[in-house]
């Protein structure tokens, strides 16, 4: 637990997760900005070297080209539109045609940019559940995706925030974070809303150094399928402890990496701890 980072929940998104969304803007604002200079000049007869205009479509093409570059998924056709932006400036033209070439290839840029944006990946998502993740953890979170998929980011962002905290060795966090999770009103898993109450409960006798006590939460029958630990048949009341609380803090790694991806760089930060409960008797 030593080894596990310390995790912000009032932190949105990692940086290197986050889309910078003024770079985004910033294609269409320049290459179409651009042109726009380069009529109006025209417009009004003032002398004007048109080339310089042609600076805005060269500029969108770099930035487009970095947003590229930045997806761990490669978009040849935009890492490499700085390459015909400066056949622009190089091949000599009128400037009706250069504001012409301009406006079409700002159109371009933006077709470019949201075809990146929706087809290539978010910048920096480079987790990959089948090359990050191995093993039974990522077996028993690709049975369960359909199951938690559907629940609110609320609720995913706080289950993520209870694992961590919990495998940070903060007990007390962990049982405040567990205590106060949304509860998605009448769209209520039950299964997580125990999986919250039973971290609650081992939290909150973690954090006060307290023994096991005679009644304690469960998993009823009923939700043997989704847990990725079924009890065993033999009864030990210690076993049967402890299995609920491995298989609640499993339910909410996965319930948090299936329905909040930005979290999943925190709870790969903390496989190996997840690890350790999916391989635990």
């Amino acid at each position: 637990m030593a080894d596990t980072p310390t995790y912000n929940p009032n932190q949105e998104r990692p940086t290197e997760e986050m889309p910078d969304w003024r770079m985004e803007l910033a294609v269409p604002l320049l290459s179409f900005g651009g042109a726009l200079l380069a009529i109006v000049f025209w417009i009004n007869g003032a002398p004007f070297d048109f080339r310089i205009s042609i600076l805005g479509c060269v500029f969108a093409s770099w930035v487009l080209a970095y947003l590229a570059w930045i997806r761990p998924k490669k978009d040849i056709v935009a890492l490499t539109t700085p390459i015909y932006s400066f056949i622009f400036i190089a091949v000599p033209t009128d400037i009706f045609s250069s504001v012409i070439l301009q406006l079409l290839y700002a159109v371009s840029l933006t077709i470019l940019l949201i075809r990146l944006k929706y087809r290539f990946g978010k910048p920096g998502t480079a987790v990959s559940l089948g090359k990050e993740m191995g093993g039974s953890l990522k077996t028993y979170i690709g049975q369960t995706r359909d199951s938690f998929s559907g629940i609110s980011p609320e609720t995913a962002h706080a289950a993520a925030i209870v694992f961590v905290r919990f495998a940070e060795g903060n007990y007390e966090d962990a049982a405040q974070g567990s205590r106060t999770a949304p509860a998605d009103g009448g769209n209520s898993d039950p299964v997580i809303i125990l999986a919250f109450r039973i971290i609650h409960e081992h939290s909150t006798l973690l954090s006060r150094s307290q023994p096991r006590p005679v009644t304690y939460l469960t998993f009823p029958e009923k939700d043997f399928p989704r847990l990725a630990k079924p009890p065993v048949a033999a009864h030990d009341e210690d076993m049967e402890f402890y299995s609920a609380l491995d298989n609640a803090l499993l339910i909410l790694f996965s319930a948090a990496w299936n329905a909040s991806e930005r979290d999943r760089p925190h709870l790969l930060a903390c496989q190996a701890f997840a690890q350790k409960l999916m391989s635990s008797k």
